[in-house]
């Protein structure tokens, strides 16, 4: 029988809008997706959506599940496009028991970060983080249809299907 540990570090990211520490495996780098649809004007829009709410803290996902797979990632500009990092793992579980998810203290994200919170791959959401709040932006209860709210509760709908 072979027991393997894994080791987390705090790990640093700079970004333009300021530096953010990420819960990460100690022997790698962040881990890093650039599994999504979002371009640069997908982005823009998150950016400067007015929202249909705001709240203290954004609903993060408490409980991991290999099916669904929920996660917090930050979206981050970069030159050659939009990527994801994740501020969220599964904790290291005990036999039989239920396995949380760890994430990182979010209000130390600096102003304008857009976050993704994913419940499930039919339901997510997109949060901005606004002067100490975090305005939901955008939400999803299909894979392929994003809900932009640009004026309060009347969404701008944006297909996520990837163009050949």
């Amino acid at each position: 029988m072979v027991e393997l540990k894994v080791i987390y570090a705090f790990v640093t990211i700079t970004t333009v809008t300021g530096s953010i520490t990420v819960l990460e495996h100690a022997d790698r780098t962040p881990e890093v997706t650039d599994q999504m649809t979002i371009d640069e004007g997908t982005f823009l829009v998150l950016r400067s959506a007015s929202g249909a709410f705001t709240c203290r803290y954004p609903p993060v996902p408490r409980h991991w599940n290999s099916l669904d797979r929920p996660h917090v990632a930050l979206l981050l500009p970069d030159a050659n496009g939009i990527f994801t990092v994740f501020l969220s793992q599964p904790e290291e579980k005990e036999p039989f028991s239920p396995q949380r998810l760890q994430t990182v203290d979010l209000n130390r994200l600096p102003a304008k970060s857009i976050i993704e919170i994913r419940h499930s791959n039919a339901h997510y959401a997109y949060y901005r983080r606004d002067d100490g709040s975090w305005t939901k932006v955008a939400e999803a209860n299909d894979p392929f249809v994003v809900e932009v709210f640009s004026h309060g509760y009347a969404p701008i709908l944006m297909d996520m299907i990837p163009s050949a």
